[in-house]
């Protein structure tokens, strides 16, 4: 697996990062955070179909 990046800009929130990427796939990839290095699954997608996941360790959302 791959390290991921930080998603810009910062989403604040998980409620905001759930609402610019709402719809749920559960066929993501999987990639290390860049901050904790903790595997995580990239599960959400935005109407753009570009992928991201939110760390609860680090409190951030990651990127490919």
């Amino acid at each position: 697996m791959r390290v991921g990046q930080w998603l810009q800009p910062r989403h604040a929130s998980v409620e905001v990062f759930e609402k610019d990427y709402p719809q749920v796939d559960f066929s993501g990839l999987d990639l290390y955070c860049p901050g904790c290095k903790v595997p995580l699954k990239l599960s959400r997608r935005s109407a753009a179909g570009r992928l991201a996941g939110w760390c609860k360790k680090c409190n951030r959302a990651v990127s490919p």
